[in-house]
């Protein structure tokens, strides 16, 4: 074997193993515990469960709304997480929504939490999560299957999006610091971890694409956000965001169709849009759910 071969092989087999390891962290997270279950904040919940079109259990936690007539069957709102998080991450969140007259279910995406699954494929597999969410709270005698609602962070954000744009038994959507797409996101993690996007980009996404067997085209909410019109969404970012910059948002709003709303959080930094405008989060997420889903 000649000098100039084996220093190709080898240059391949390097870019290969490097590629390969990106693609595996990002995908096999580190789960976390649940931390802050919904009963800290002295709410009764349901544990509940629910399996998606493709055998994977799924759990979550299930929180009746209040409201001050009673009778009613009340919207839902779903709770998506982000990536390496879980449902408990947004029992905060969920406290406020459900005080406002929604039922919430808060789920884990297959692979975190207490729900099966290996791995995550940052969007693809996870809208058959979201979906199977949307047809437990279809299902449930106290819910109004026709005003189901869903809230995404990060990850869930994204998902939130790719799934609204084919799925119109949601009817309504906010996206907080979501992704472009997931290409972008790729070479933003090279630019983090010093590699160069030639080679690593492109071995990176092949090995992504046999993987989960799909074109990676398919993971990038800008695609297809313009396809949730009628369905109104709700699009925050953080101004101080590096993870998804706040051009991220802007983007998604510009493709979307109306209706639409934009909201940049000044001096928000990726997870920080609640800390950094106080009780504001929380009473325009509602306010926006109460515009479309509200039935009294």
């Amino acid at each position: 074997m000649s000098l100039f071969f084996r220093i190709v092989l080898y240059s391949f087999i390097i870019v290969f193993v490097l590629s390969f390891i990106l693609v595996y962290s990002n995908t096999h997270p580190p789960r976390y515990p649940l931390h802050i279950p919904p009963s800290d904040f002295g709410l009764a919940f349901e544990n509940v469960e629910f399996i998606t079109p493709d055998k994977i259990k799924l759990k979550g936690w299930f929180i009746k709304g209040t409201t001050p007539l009673g009778g009613y069957k009340l919207p839902v709102i779903i709770i998506c997480h982000g990536l390496g998080a879980n449902k408990s991450d947004f029992t905060g969140l969920a406290t406020a929504i459900a005080g406002a007259g929604y039922h919430v279910l808060l789920f884990d995406f297959r692979g975190h939490g207490d729900s099966k699954g290996r791995a995550s494929s940052i969007g693809l597999l996870e809208q058959r999560d979201l979906v199977s969410a949307v047809k437990y709270a279809k299902a449930r005698s106290d819910a109004d299957a026709g005003k189901i609602g869903v809230y995404g962070f990060s990850l869930g954000a994204a998902v939130a999006i790719l799934t609204a744009s084919r799925n119109m038994d949601i009817k309504a959507v906010v996206s907080d610091s979501s992704f472009t797409s997931l290409r972008i996101q790729g070479e933003r993690l090279l630019k983090s971890s010093f590699l160069p996007k030639i080679p690593f980009l492109y071995t990176a996404t092949w090995i992504y694409e046999i993987i989960f067997r799909t074109d990676i085209k398919n993971v990038a909410p800008v695609n297809f956000i313009n396809k949730l019109s009628p369905t109104p969404v709700f699009i925050i970012g953080g101004e101080g965001d590096i993870q998804m910059p706040p051009s991220d948002a802007k983007e998604l709003f510009e493709k979307a169709s109306e209706p639409k709303f934009l909201w940049i959080i000044k001096g928000a930094s990726h997870g920080g849009g609640a800390s950094s405008s106080g009780g504001e989060y929380e009473k325009r997420i509602i306010e926006f759910f109460d515009k479309y889903l509200k039935v009294y």
